[in-house]
């Protein structure tokens, strides 16, 4: 003789469980469709400028460059430079090299091209 009241029971234990799997799939389902897509890493631009000025105690430099195709004209601008080995070794009149990056004041992996020298002494004519 089998119990009416067990199958019941057991017919709603088993549309309890597929309902919270289903509600479960459903909030899976959301949280991936909301999710943020990687971001691309931010694009480089080849830099090239002279150096106008050294601010070691703000850790900033203003550089005179020409049109930076896709990025700006030409300007004297200021650029941070985080790498404080980096600032030590520029001087005023240094051509350098460097990497900037759209909506981003600050240079990146510079390097000195050409360095002005003076020699002591020496007045020019």
């Amino acid at each position: 003789m089998s119990c009416p009241d067990n199958k019941r029971n057991e017919m709603r234990f088993h549309s309890f469980v597929r309902a919270g799997i289903w509600a479960i799939g459903v909030l899976i389902t959301l949280t991936l469709i909301q999710a943020e897509p990687p971001r691309a890493a931010p694009r480089s631009i080849a830099f090239f400028g002279r150096v106008e000025t050294v601010d070691a105690e703000r850790k900033a430099v203003e550089v005179r460059h020409g049109k930076i195709p896709g990025y700006m004209d030409s300007a004297i601008t200021e650029y941070s430079i985080p790498d404080e080995a980096v600032l030590k070794r520029l001087e005023p009149g240094d051509d350098i090299r460097a990497t900037v990056h759209p909506n981003d004041l600050t240079l990146y992996h510079v390097q000195i091209v050409y360095r002005r020298t003076e020699t002591k002494g020496q007045t020019s004519k």
